[in-house]
């Protein structure tokens, strides 16, 4: 039983899934895994040591549910050798009148033996190789093929076994192609089975034109308007099959709403089970709100097993995953599956680092003293390249959220309380200081300079938190909403109440500075990444969330409300809807706190200022005096107006540090 050579093997995520599902004590729970199995060894993809996965098939041969015995005889047909063979002739003998087990035994049978030893197993069992016997036989094997050629199952006299193989094969593409009738090819006359009286005949028909990938719901002739009529075993698959692609999807969205509200949890599971690998934009509407509203425990995991699969390409899914990954149990199979649907995606390494954060913590939920051993914290904070400077706690907060590691450290002849952290990916971490300055330019000042003269070694120095946003409806492609994310620019940071007051009108006198050019380089990395499709602040902005909890999540897009002459206005039509988008600009920079649009949309139109905030230039004039530069990153959460408010403040600090770490860990390692 060594695996053919070159063969691709199950990742190891995916095989460790498997095995905890078929481990599970729930029998659909075991059903599914080795359903999925069979699926993977069918597409040529192999566990790395089958022996010991066949070994635990052959104990499910003695489970009391009989699908999973069924299913583990099929999975054996794929995985097993003929050191297999006296269990699967044995649990013929006892699945005699199973007629649906005896023909998967007779099929693994086959699979697993010569064909003369096959032929000799089933004249000694008296199963005469004819009808449906014939039809197991052939589903995993080559054998046979001169008795199939010339076999018929004609749809108004076989019986309900022969007819159910019938669907297995057409679904396996295994059939002839005229099986049914000399007249009329499969594709035609499949559609005619999901009206069959027996519903296990019913729901392989249906089954059949979803696996088989040369048929589509046309052949299945089953009006979508009569589908609340048949049986949830044959709903469910009539939902997967609505989902087959995304286009097919898309035509039928109506259809998938209803599917939603399916008053049958199995029909519903077959819906969900499909959307796995399915998504265009629009779906997480559905999603979501179907979530929220769903009771069914199996139900709401193939949901969320969707939204870890497809976070990458909808950032609202990541947070209700990492939120049901984090309450699941270290080693439990919600985790399992959630990380199985994960690989490859930006969401696995956020589920990582949730774990990683678990294993520091002992039974008591204290942290472990080697975490927070003074000399290395000593040691990696006057290594550390980076200062982050936070004026309010809610933005300090937000920071310490994006650190896997936080310890606090104070110096001597230094007001400030620092907190030594890091970010740390695989084996690239990136140490840095984080200090906490309070409102106003003057606090901002005094702080850096105290954090510059304690830590000499820092080179780049980041303004994180809030601040008003300059909209702009009448040109969409600069339109700055809340939540969206603003980093100052080659246009750098603008003091725009240094004014010169004169008889013309007030002149600002503000010189340009210009930010850091190594965090420019970062930041222009990271808009190619997002060109590409990559948004990686996007997973840590999700973990973050499930740190902190719902007081840090994204308020409802009504609160989202822009004013004009005092009167509530559209925002202009976006692609990005709930999606933080990212600008660069000038950051306006003022001691006093701007509520009013007129000021507002003239630093917009004159300076190109996109956001507005009150600390900036006294931490550039404070890195000034130390010949250091400063990038600002700014979460909006206001439009500088009256209408000003509290509602959006939290989530606007967590997308600026989230946005922060993406820009540190862009920046190569060797500038650390």
């Amino acid at each position: 039983m060594q695996p053919r050579r070159n063969s691709r093997y199950l990742d190891p995520t995916e095989a460790a899934y498997l095995e905890l599902l078929i481990g599970d004590r729930d029998p659909e729970s075991k059903k599914i895994g080795l359903q999925r199995l069979s699926k993977l060894y069918r597409q040529g993809l192999q566990h790395r040591d089958p022996e010991r996965i066949a070994i635990h098939l052959m104990g499910l041969l003695h489970d009391e549910a009989p699908k999973v015995k069924r299913w583990a005889l099929n999975a054996l047909a794929l995985i097993g050798g003929q050191n297999n063979v006296r269990a699967i002739t044995e649990a013929i003998q006892r699945n005699r009148n199973d007629p649906d087990i005896l023909a998967a035994g007779v099929s693994a049978l086959c699979a697993l033996l010569p064909v003369e030893q096959a032929r000799q197993e089933l004249e000694r069992a008296d199963l005469p190789i004819e009808g449906a016997i014939l039809l197991a036989a052939v589903q995993h094997s080559g054998h046979f093929q001169s008795e199939l050629r010339i076999a018929r199952v004609r749809i108004d006299y076989a019986d309900e076994p022969e007819l159910r193989l019938a669907g297995i094969l057409v679904g396996l593409d295994k059939a002839p192609e005229h099986l049914f009738s000399l007249n009329v090819p499969n594709y035609e006359a499949i559609g005619e089975l999901n009206s069959h009286p027996d519903p296990i005949v019913a729901q392989y028909s249906v089954w059949a034109t979803y696996e088989n990938p040369r048929l589509t719901l046309k052949n299945l002739r089953l009006p979508l308007h009569d589908v609340d009529a048949k049986p949830p075993n044959v709903r469910k698959y009539v939902y997967q099959l609505a989902v087959k692609d995304v286009q097919t999807a898309q035509d039928n969205y109506d259809f998938l709403v209803l599917g939603s509200e399916d008053p049958s949890a199995e029909a519903r599971v077959g819906l969900a089970t499909g959307l796995r690998s399915v998504y265009f934009d629009g779906l997480e509407t559905l999603v979501m709100d179907w979530l929220n509203d769903e009771d069914a425990d199996r139900v709401k995991q193939r949901l969320l097993e969707h939204m870890a699969r497809n976070a990458d390409n909808c950032s609202a899914y990541a947070g209700p995953a990492l939120r049901a990954y984090q309450a699941a149990g270290a080693g439990s199979l919600t985790r399992a599956r959630l990380e199985a649907a994960a690989r490859n995606t930006s969401l696995y390494l956020a589920m990582k680092r949730i774990e990683y954060d678990a294993e520091g913590q002992d039974l008591f939920r204290m942290e472990k003293q080697s975490r927070a051993r003074p000399i290395k914290v000593i040691e990696r904070a006057s290594a550390a390249k980076v200062l982050i400077i936070t004026a309010l706690p809610k933005e300090n907060a937000a920071v310490r959220a994006t650190l896997d590691e936080t310890n606090s450290l104070g110096k001597e002849n230094d007001s400030n309380l620092y907190c030594v952290g890091a970010f740390v990916n695989a084996s690239d971490r990136r140490d840095i200081i984080l200090a906490a300055a309070g409102v106003g330019k003057a606090n901002a000042a005094t702080v850096t300079t105290n954090a510059l003269r304690s830590f000499p070694t820092i080179e780049h120095i980041v303004m994180v938190g809030i601040a008003g946003g300059c909209p702009n409806p009448e040109k969409p492609d600069e339109h700055v909403r809340l939540g969206d994310i603003v980093f100052s620019s080659n246009a750098g940071i603008i003091e725009y109440d240094f004014v010169k007051e004169t008889r013309e009108g007030r002149k600002i006198r503000s010189s340009l500075q210009r930010p850091s050019a190594k965090l420019l380089q970062a930041a222009a990395q990271i808009a190619t990444r997002e060109l590409m499709g990559e948004r990686p602040w996007e997973t840590v902005l999700a973990h973050a969330i499930v740190k902190l909890g719902e007081n840090f999540s994204r308020p409802p897009a009504a609160t989202d409300i822009l004013h004009a002459n005092g009167k509530p206005v559209l925002h202009p039509p976006s692609n990005t809807d709930g999606v933080p988008r990212v600008f660069g600009g000038a950051i306006g920079t003022a001691d006093t706190l701007l509520k009013h649009d007129t000021t507002r949309d003239q630093l917009r139109d004159e300076f190109n200022i996109r956001a507005v905030e009150m600390e900036a230039s006294g931490l550039q004039n404070a890195a000034w005096s130390h010949a250091k530069d400063v990038f600002v990153v700014r979460g909006i959460c206001d439009y500088c107006d009256e209408h000003k408010n509290d509602i959006w403040q939290n989530y606007a600090a967590l997308v600026a540090a989230a946005y922060t770490r993406a820009l540190v860990e862009e920046m190569p390692i060797e500038w650390f």
